[in-house]
This record gives C-alpha cells, sequence and structure tokens, in this order.
C-alpha cells in the first residue's frame, strides 16, 4: 500500500475510534504542543489553570466565550451558540483566548495527513498508538513505506 493510502487508512480508524484520537492527541500534545491552546481540560482544573489572572479578565474569558453543545442554527446554516456554561465537563479556549465549555472532547479538526505525520515522528512519546494492535500495525505499515 502507498503512503497515502495507509495515513488515509489511519484517520479512517481514528475518525471511528474518538477515544483513541483523544489519547493520541493529548499524547502529542504533551511531547510537543502540537493541540496548543486547543486541548480540553477538565472543568475542575479550570481554578488551577487561570490562577494568578485578575477576577475581570475571568469574566471577559467567560463573557466573550460559549458552550459548543449549546447552540441554534439559523436557515443559513450559522449557529449561534450559548454562553459558557462551568457546568459541563470540559473547557477549551478559543482562538482568542475565550474559555469554550463541552461535554465532550473533539479533536477530529486535527484529523490530517499532518497529524498523522506529527505522531509518526512522535510514535515513541506516543503510548496509545502501541496500545491499540491495529492502530500500531497501521503505523507499522506507514513506516515500511519510507523504507
Amino acid at each position: 500500500m502507498t503512503r497515502e493510502a495507509t495515513i488515509k487508512k489511519i484517520i479512517e480508524f481514528l475518525e471511528e475510534n474518538d477515544d483513541i484520537l483523544t489519547e493520541c492527541a493529548e499524547q502529542l500534545d504533551s511531547y510537543d504542543g502540537y493541540i496548543g491552546d486547543g486541548r480540553y481540560y477538565p472543568m475542575e482544573e479550570l481554578d488551577e489553570l487561570m490562577s494568578g489572572k485578575d477576577p475581570s479578565e475571568l469574566l471577559r474569558m467567560a463573557f466573550y466565550g460559549y458552550d459548543e453543545d449549546t447552540f441554534t442554527t439559523d436557515s443559513h446554516g450559522s449557529r449561534t451558540y450559548g454562553s459558557f456554561n462551568p457546568n459541563r465537563d470540559y473547557f477549551t479556549f478559543n482562538g482568542y483566548g475565550n474559555l469554550v465549555s463541552s461535554d465532550y472532547v473533539d479533536y477530529s479538526g486535527y484529523l490530517d495527513r499532518y497529524f498523522i505525520e506529527a505522531l509518526e515522528e512522535a510514535r515513541r512519546w506516543v503510548d496509545a498508538i502501541d496500545d491499540n494492535d491495529e492502530l500500531a500495525a497501521l503505523f507499522d505499515e506507514l513506516e515500511d513505506c519510507n523504507a
């Protein structure tokens, strides 16, 4: 199989296995910061991560943030999100540094060829790859394409 076909199979595997995608993304991020501000954190870590921030800054981050799980869709398909909800399980930051709440971790936006190549480079630090036999076999196949 070609390198491109193998990468496509890995992407398909990770699309079907959200929990493994989450583990891979977070382990890669721990190694090299790949996800950056897009990383999801458990809501109970909010106080720790925000320690040292001014109260007005925290209020601004929440006010201009939103709840990823609560939205309405207009006739043009545009979404209007609800307010940040500290009762959700997770939070992340949007592109402006504002808080985004969610009950679900979603790294699917990172799932492309560059993400797979980053995982390939960092494989020895991403245990989630070798913890799953099928995924490990796909990455072995990808490595064979380089030989």
